[in-house]
């Protein structure tokens, strides 16, 4: 055993002490929040506030009502009727990160595609779709070094986008619901680390744009069918509202830059501290839309119909044990109330089946998930396909050593067994 647990208990004694003493602050801070929250003004007046913060160029990055929208910020709205029919569809990814110690450099992504049938005596659907990028323009930059995990990152939310955009695309014929789950925020940037960011951020539009076009066309068909598009935040440390609130506390001269990079007397606060207070299980906070570079780059790079808005939602069954996830849609599905509201109880129907979490996404993320079984039968598979094309491989010394430790058990003394 290589952690001495021995040392270790101590410290994580502490630990809880410490955590102790700060969640009891942090309970008389959101107190104190959840009383200005029920005092919020109307939305005018906020977004006057908002307005002046861009105005004034102060970094302002949390949230604005939507235009034209009658929810004001501290409504809040109980589960809608649940569509009695509907397919929810859901996409998540994993991946293999290149290894220069390996056999072969290469990285894989593998994406796990899930269709749940709500309301229909139907199995569902299940697919994995793994791709190997081994060739060097895969694999290195434009200069030759060898690329980053954030370039694999990238690559691997395109691909999930990609896919699940043409699974709904498959379903635009139906004559219900359709709600496309993807498995994390929809807001999609990349900073110059990237190699070819460019080309994967329009790559990555052309999905949303691509799921937008089967909601018009199910729309212009006149069957009744719709599509949505959600991105399912789980456990969001976002402040957004928490700085709205603070911008609204301070005096109109005292809006800058430097006071908004603190929350004034919200500080250590998130925004689902605040609303485990205040929404009921099934509950939702109205709808919002984060001021920021990247969703203002959607608005004007994509269009107005995908600009995110979003809403905070209570996923848990039990009063005394609030769940709050973060539920994003873009745009054309923020202004359509009656696509709100189904996603709003689609979600809850579908954490109701395992608990906290959208079942559709639990199964994605099984299928798409690359267990440590399967990538060392890879490599595997790798080494001897290298050797039947008669080409050396040079394995490190440290993954050799890592391979032998790691799985087979051996005495003192007793040989070694080959890597391969």
């Amino acid at each position: 055993m290589a952690l001495d647990f021995t040392k270790v208990v101590t410290q994580v004694k502490h630990l809880g002490r410490t955590m102790a003493r700060q969640n009891t602050t942090l309970g008389q801070r959101v107190d104190v929040a959840q009383e200005q929250f029920d005092k919020l003004p109307d939305n005018r007046t906020i977004m006057d506030r908002v307005k002046l913060a861009r105005i004034k160029d102060a970094g302002y990055r949390g949230i604005a009502p939507l235009d034209g929208s009658r929810e004001p910020i501290n409504a809040v709205f109980s589960l809608p009727q649940i569509p009695e029919r509907a397919t929810v569809i859901a996409a998540d990814g994993s991946q293999i990160y290149p290894d220069q110690h390996s056999a072969a450099f290469y990285f894989l992504i593998n994406v796990g595609l899930f269709t749940y049938y709500h309301g229909v005596e139907r199995l569902p659907d299940q697919f994995s779709d793994p791709q190997l990028f081994f060739r060097m323009e895969d694999t290195h930059d434009n200069i030759g070094n060898p690329i980053k995990n954030a370039v694999v990152n990238a690559r691997r939310t395109v691909r999930e986008m990609q896919s699940l955009a043409g699974v709904v695309w498959d379903h635009r014929p139906a004559d219900h619901a359709v709600v496309a789950m993807y498995d994390g925020p929809l807001l999609f940037f990349l900073g110059k680390d990237v190699v070819d960011a460019g080309t994967l951020e329009r790559e990555y539009d052309r999905s949303l744009i691509r799921i937008h076009d089967t909601h018009h066309t199910m729309e212009a068909e006149g069957t009744g069918g719709s599509t949505s598009l959600i991105g399912y935040v789980d456990r969001p440390t976002s402040r957004f509202l928490i700085a709205m609130m603070h911008l609204l506390e301070l005096d109109e001269r005292a809006v800058t830059r430097r006071a908004l990079e603190t929350m004034g007397q919200y500080e250590g606060l998130t925004d689902s501290w605040l609303f485990r207070k205040i929404l009921a299980p099934a509950q939702r906070s109205a709808l919002m839309i984060q001021q920021s570079p990247q969703n203002k780059r959607f608005r004007n790079e994509i269009g107005d119909n995908f600009e995110i808005a979003f809403f905070y939602l209570n996923v848990s069954k039990y009063a005394d044990d609030p769940y709050i996830a973060r539920i994003e849609m873009p745009m054309w599905v923020a202004h359509n109330p009656s696509l709100v509201d189904m996603v709003h109880g689609l979600v809850i129907s579908q954490c109701n089946i395992i608990g906290n979490y959208p079942y559709a996404l639990t199964r994605a993320d099984e299928l798409a998930v690359i267990r440590g079984a399967e990538k060392s039968a890879l490599e595997d598979i790798i080494r001897t396909e290298l050797l039947k094309n008669n080409q050396p491989f040079d394995e490190s010394s440290k993954l050799v050593g890592k391979h032998q430790t790691r799985t087979d058990r051996r005495r003192f003394g007793d040989p070694v067994k080959p890597a391969f």
